[in-house]
C-alpha cells in the first residue's frame, strides 16, 4: 500500500511539473476572461445601455447598416446587442473587435487598447498563441489536470481530519507552509475545478480530435411568400429567420461573402444557459430558402449535455454566484500550481547550513 501511495505521489508531482506552465497560463487568463464583458462595458462602452423597448425586430431594422459597416471593416461576423453587451460588435478574421453604439452606430473609441489586450488574452487562453499546436497542448494539459485532481484527492484523503481553513488563505506567507497551502487550497477548489477541467477537455477534444457526437441533419424550410429577384437584404433575411424563432434573441450574424451565398443567424432561446445560443438558421441570399438546426431545447439529451460545456466552463449565462465560483477556482488553480512548485523546490534544493 505504501509503495502504491509513493508511486502515485511520484506521478502526481512530475505530471504537475510538466503541466505547470499551461495551467498557470490558462488559470490567470481565465480569471480575466470570466469578467470580460463587465470590463469592456466599464472601460470601453461605459455609457452603453440596452433600451427597454429594444427587440429582435429593432435589431433587424439596423442590420442593413451593420452589413455595410461589416463590409467596410472586412468583418467576418456581427454580434447583436444584448443585456450584458448593449452594443453592436464586429469581428474581423484576426479576432479583433470594434464596438458600435446602438442608436447612432458610431464606433466607441475609448480604451481600444483594452479590446486588443483582451483579444490576446483570449487567444492565449484558448490556444496559447500557437494555433493547432496550442490547442493540442491544452487538450493534453486538461487530461493531465483530471489525473492531478483525482490523485490529489486520493493522496489527501488519509489525512482529511487534519484539514484547517487557515491553510487555505495565502498568509502568512512562509516557505515551509507551501505544501499545506497546496493541499488545503487544492481540496477546497477541486469540486469547481473538476467541472472546469472536464468541460475544457471536452471542448478541446471537439476542436482537436473529433466531435463526440455526429452532426445533426439540417431541416429545409421554404418561405411562404415569393421573393423579389433582387436578392435579400440583411434585414429581410433576418425577418425570415426570426419568423422561425419569434421568441428567441439573435446573437451572431454572418453575411454572404466569397463563396458563401447565405446569411447565418445564431439564436439564444429565452431559457437557454448558453450565452450565445445553439440554434442556427441559414437563409439563402437569392431564394430565401432556409436550413435550420433542431431547436436547442428539443435536441436529444446527449447533444443538450454537450451544449452546456461552454457555460459550465466559463460561467456565462448561468448566474453571478456560479461565475464568482469560476473566478475563485481559477485563482485557486494558479495558487495551487505555484505552491506545488515552491514546495517541490523547497524539498529538492539542498538546505543551507549555518
Amino acid at each position: 500500500m505504501k509503495s502504491a501511495v509513493f508511486r502515485l505521489r511520484f506521478w502526481h508531482r512530475w505530471i504537475g511539473i510538466c503541466a505547470l506552465l499551461p495551467l498557470l497560463i490558462v488559470s490567470l487568463t481565465g480569471t480575466i476572461l470570466v469578467y470580460k464583458k463587465p470590463i469592456i462595458h466599464f472601460f470601453v462602452a461605459q455609457q452603453a445601455a440596452l433600451p427597454q423597448d429594444y427587440s429582435p425586430q429593432k435589431i433587424a431594422t439596423q442590420l442593413d447598416n451593420i452589413a455595410q459597416l461589416a463590409s467596410l471593416q472586412n468583418a467576418v461576423r456581427a454580434k447583436a446587442p444584448n443585456q450584458q453587451e448593449p452594443y453592436w460588435t464586429l469581428t474581423d478574421q484576426h479576432g479583433q473587435h470594434q464596438l458600435y453604439a446602438i442608436g447612432t452606430l458610431k464606433p466607441y473609441q475609448q480604451n481600444l487598447w483594452l479590446l486588443d489586450g483582451l483579444s490576446v488574452v483570449h487567444h492565449l487562453h484558448t490556444e496559447l498563441l500557437l494555433d493547432k499546436t496550442g490547442k493540442t497542448l491544452l487538450l493534453l494539459s486538461s487530461l493531465l489536470s483530471l489525473f492531478l485532481l483525482f490523485s490529489g484527492v486520493w493522496l489527501w484523503w488519509p489525512g482529511k481530519k487534519g484539514f484547517r481553513w487557515r491553510f487555505v488563505k495565502p498568509w502568512p506567507m512562509k516557505m515551509k507552509m507551501m505544501l499545506q497551502f497546496h493541499r488545503h487550497t487544492g481540496i477546497v477548489v477541486t469540486p469547481v475545478l473538476a467541472i472546469i477541467v472536464f468541460t475544457a477537455a471536452i471542448m478541446m477534444w471537439q476542436k482537436v480530435v473529433t466531435p463526440l457526437l455526429p452532426a445533426l441533419p439540417l431541416r429545409s424550410i421554404t418561405p411562404e411568400q415569393a421573393l423579389s429577384q433582387d436578392g435579400l437584404s440583411a434585414t429581410q433575411a433576418m425577418r425570415l429567420a426570426q419568423s422561425q424563432l419569434p421568441a428567441s434573441w439573435p446573437t451572431y450574424i454572418r453575411f454572404p461573402q466569397d463563396e458563401v451565398s447565405h446569411y447565418r443567424f445564431r439564436y439564444r432561446l429565452s431559457n437557454e444557459w448558453h450565452s450565445n445560443g445553439r440554434t442556427y438558421i441559414n437563409v439563402d441570399q437569392s431564394s430565401g430558402n432556409m436550413e435550420a438546426t433542431e431547436v436547442a431545447d428539443q435536441l436529444p439529451w446527449q447533444y443538450r449535455l454537450i451544449n452546456q460545456t461552454y457555460p459550465l466552463h466559463s460561467g456565462y449565462g448561468i448566474n453571478g454566484i456560479y461565475q464568482l465560483l469560476i473566478l475563485l477556482a481559477g485563482l485557486g488553480l494558479a495558487w495551487v500550481s505555484a505552491t506545488g512548485l515552491l514546495s517541490y523546490l523547497r524539498q529538492s534544493l539542498p538546505s543551507r547550513r549555518k
